[in-house]
């Protein structure tokens, strides 16, 4: 596989950072990650909840290690991607899309700060990267959640997802939607 080149990445860059607004009215910075973004993204998960943690990784967990650290940092468009979203100056919110090479599936992963719950940051951020799943032709978009988390399964409810089974202990639940639904 080829490697991302500068100019991939900075054309990536310069069309994926978008200045938003939540339904509530919350402005919302999205971009993607960088080079340089390390140190904001271990502070971010050192301050996230042992749930966040949990939900956005789906295992316990304390402190995030080098290889997910590292994942997180990856830029490999259209296949790797991380976008970080900014509420007033503070890193409110990470989302990550991972999709196979063919642009069949892509899944999307996300953890929003406590402070920014309950102010549309989740669902400006996945919407965000739903749009750039579609304008990569991906086929199908899937997030995977833990059965108790009833914010994101409600989220992606109202975002038309189905929601199903994805084991048999019931502990996950997958929620898939195709993309040329909408």
């Amino acid at each position: 596989m080829a490697q991302p080149t500068d100019s991939n990445i900075e054309s990536v860059t310069q069309h994926w950072t978008a200045d938003l607004t939540t339904r509530s009215g919350t402005p919302v910075k999205i971009r993607p990650v960088n080079r340089t973004d390390r140190a904001l993204i271990e502070d971010f998960f050192e301050h996230a909840s042992t749930d966040d943690l949990r939900f956005r990784f789906l295992t316990s967990l304390r402190h995030l290690d080098e290889p997910k650290i590292e994942a997180l940092c990856a830029i490999d468009p259209p296949t790797r991607i991380s976008f970080l979203a900014f509420c007033e100056g503070q890193l409110a919110a990470i989302g990550t899309l991972a999709g196979d090479k063919d642009r069949n599936k892509a899944e999307i992963a996300l953890c929003t700060r406590p402070e920014w719950k309950r102010h549309g940051v989740s669902w400006v951020v996945f919407d965000h990267i739903i749009r750039f799943a579609r304008a990569h032709h991906y086929q199908e978009i899937i997030s995977i959640e833990k059965t108790d988390n009833r914010a994101a399964l409600q989220m992606e409810r109202e975002m038309g997802f189905e929601l199903s089974l994805e084991d048999d202990d019931g502990g996950e639940m997958i929620a898939s939607k195709p993309t040329v639904l909408g």
